[in-house]
């Protein structure tokens, strides 16, 4: 295919994580979107789950008006999510009800990117309804001697104005949380040509085209480690906890340890490589980053 063929004279010299993600709402314009465009790319190649999940799932918060929904209906056009408006959705619009043998739209989505709009209006029981799909790509219901499991392999992109409304349990399942801010206006001025190229043009088309045949090619593509690697990444990660200045005592390895190998896992397949020391210390990095954004921000 050509455009693939061209895709790789592009990516010499280049992280396909660093290049792809440019293609990504490419109108959106403000420093942040770097990082949360290599974040959404990360979920997006993550796709099916092994022996444990893999799959990313990513958190925007902020005010009206900075973007979180238009990056939504940008993956919804062009990569096939599925826009779920949460403020009218039930934990029994998510899982069903196993009394009147209805599965819930998690399991409708099964493999599918689901782009939950203003999750932090739910109430925390209707919240509940996410945890499981989002951890094991599968829940189970019960009532009485009935008890249904569906399999919904979710990946999850979901906003929010007001974090402090979302439960613990369910901010504990997104890998990456950023805050979306107001640009200070002389980099805003600097967006302007982006923009109206984007608006006006059809600067993203090809992109969007090639971002969609990489993640096919590196679809069924199954990162591994190399067993005298092991070693390695276990002290790399006791190094990190040990001496990072990241407040992290109240992160569960869920969202820490478990997080940054995901991350690893998939910077790989993104390479189609196995899994190396420099995945680790690239996915720490890039999490500990987020991380100390969003300490710093909730501090303030």
């Amino acid at each position: 295919m050509q455009e693939i063929q061209e895709l790789f004279e592009k990516l010499k010299g280049n992280k396909p994580l660093d290049f792809l993600s440019q293609f990504i709402a490419p109108h959106l314009v403000g420093d942040e979107w770097a990082d949360i465009r290599k974040a959404i790319l990360l979920m997006l190649a993550t796709q099916g789950d092994k022996a444990q999940r893999m799959r990313l799932h990513t958190l925007l918060w902020g005010g009206a008006g900075l973007g979180k929904s238009e990056v939504m209906l940008w993956i919804q056009e062009n990569l096939g999510g599925v826009l779920v408006n949460a403020e009218h959705t039930s934990k029994v619009g998510l899982v069903g009800n196993a009394s009147a043998n209805t599965k819930g739209l998690l399991a409708d989505y099964d493999g599918q990117i689901v782009l939950l709009d203003e999750v932090d209006k739910m109430s925390v029981k209707d919240q509940s309804g996410l945890l499981q799909a989002m951890e094991e790509g599968a829940y189970t219901i019960v009532k009485g001697r009935v008890r249904n499991r569906y399999n919904a392999e979710v990946r999850v992109l979901a906003s929010a104005n007001d974090i402090r409304k979302i439960s613990k349990p369910l901010m504990d399942r997104f890998d990456f949380i950023f805050q979306v801010k107001t640009m200070p206006r002389e980099k805003r001025v600097n967006g302007i040509e982006t923009i109206v190229k984007n608006f006006f043009g059809e600067e993203g088309i090809t992109g969007v085209n090639i971002l969609k045949e990489y993640l096919k090619w590196i679809k069924d593509y199954e990162p591994y480690i190399e067993e005298s690697d092991v070693a390695i990444v276990v002290n790399m990660l006791k190094k990190y906890i040990l001496l990072t200045k990241t407040a992290i005592d109240g992160i569960s390895y869920r969202n820490l340890e478990l997080s940054v190998l995901r991350i690893a896992h998939t910077m790989a397949k993104l390479e189609k490589s196995s899994i190396t020391a420099k995945h680790i210390e690239e996915a720490i990095v890039f999490k500990d980053r987020m991380l100390r954004k969003r300490v710093g921000e909730i501090e303030k």
